[in-house]
């Protein structure tokens, strides 16, 4: 009894995971501000992660932990790289020329 009423809340995980991502990426082609579209990029990372820890859930393994470490580090790197420049108007800056 216990394992069909978690199986049908992780099949209910995995659907509700991938719903959240087509209802952002709808949030994200519709607006025109840039900075509404990287906070609908980074948003995506966390029903992604979601649905690879339910995925991992269903078929009883470990195996995709990396994967999960790095969907969030891609994110959050492509987060700050994003917003750095458009703030500076360049990624990196040459601290050498003073």
């Amino acid at each position: 009894m216990l394992d069909k009423i978690l199986h049908y809340t992780i099949i209910a995980g995995i659907w509700t995971s991938f719903i959240m991502i087509v209802f952002l990426l709808y949030y994200m082609v519709t607006r025109k501000s840039i900075y509404d579209k990287i906070i609908a990029s980074d948003l995506i990372a966390m029903p992604l992660i979601c649905a690879v820890v339910f995925i991992s859930m269903y078929y009883k393994t470990l195996s995709y932990t990396s994967l999960i470490l790095i969907i969030a580090l891609v994110c959050f790197i492509g987060t700050v790289v994003t917003t750095r420049y458009l703030n500076r108007g360049e990624v990196f800056t040459d601290d050498d020329s003073k």
